[in-house]
């Protein structure tokens, strides 16, 4: 089974070089590593790797998304594998556009799911409390917020105001960085699925439009990822920055949920086709 290889500089002096139909990975310290493309998912880069171009063409011959992030989030970049063919299912997709019927039904499909994933993850954060089978955007908002804000204090040793604006942003710099995980999984599903994944609704006429249509129904899994983030050890983020401890804890968790989100991402594609299938009768 293909994994995703996570490569983060901490100091290690990380370098990346191809070697035939493998990445070979240096770093201080440690015995040279070779890795067989077959067996890689995706590539994420958190700090200042050295990877040369021969190893990013390898990873785009064999289809493998190449995502690059600072430690402190502030910049990142997504390499795709170039096809100048359409997708296989492009024309098909196309036929939500057809009306606005059609594209009233996509968009009620969507937040549906979304209202669902929102129910799952309220119900594993506050676990033996019972919900009402439509909880509501704002409610949902509302909760999210309050359990959130306990827990980002915990991180911060400031005064009021000066941790209220510091919890903010390392709360958007660590949910940046879990919905970057969880949007390269959505995106290299939908590319082996054989769709557009520029050809949105709800984000029309956007760069990777139906990846963000697709991620409203899964930004919620990004909020429990955060938020258990939050109320783990304090040794996770200094001076604005993910330390070593931070980033092993985000990988650790996504990757023990990653198999799960993977089954779901592929439901909801399933369920896609099934709209696009009712369309063409």
């Amino acid at each position: 089974m293909k994994k995703p290889l996570y490569l983060v500089e901490k100091g290690n002096k990380v370098t990346v070089h191809r070697d035939g139909p493998s990445l070979l990975i240096t770093s201080r310290n440690k015995a040279p590593m070779r890795i067989p493309v077959r067996k890689i998912d995706k590539v994420v880069i958190i700090g200042n790797i050295r990877i040369d171009a021969n190893s990013i063409i390898l990873c785009a011959e064999n289809k493998i998304p190449v995502l690059f992030i600072t430690p402190d989030n502030t910049e990142k970049a997504l390499i795709l594998p170039y096809n100048h063919k359409l997708p296989k299912h492009y024309k098909e997709q196309r036929l939500i556009l057809q009306s606005q019927e059609t594209m009233i039904r996509y968009k009620k499909w969507i937040y549906t799911r979304r209202s669902i994933m929102q129910l799952k993850i309220l119900k594993e954060l506050f676990k033996g409390f019972s919900f009402p089978h439509e909880i509501g955007e704002g409610n949902y908002q509302f909760l999210i917020r309050n359990f959130s804000q306990r827990h980002q204090m915990n991180h911060s040793h400031f005064c009021h105001s000066e941790r209220s604006e510091e919890s903010q942003s390392n709360w958007i710099m660590v949910k940046d960085i879990i919905e970057n995980f969880l949007r390269a999984i959505i995106l290299g599903r939908i590319i082996q699925a054989g769709l557009d994944p520029h050809l949105g609704i709800i984000h029309k006429r956007v760069n990777f439009g139906l990846l963000l249509d697709l991620f409203l129904i899964f930004e919620p899994e990004a909020d429990f990822q955060t938020i258990k983030f939050f109320k783990s050890s304090k040794s996770s983020i200094h001076n604005g920055e993910l330390t070593e401890v931070g980033v092993k804890q985000i990988i650790d968790r996504f990757e023990s949920r990653r198999e799960s989100f993977t089954q779901s991402v592929e439901t909801v594609i399933d369920e896609l086709f099934e709209i696009i299938k009712d369309l063409r009768k």
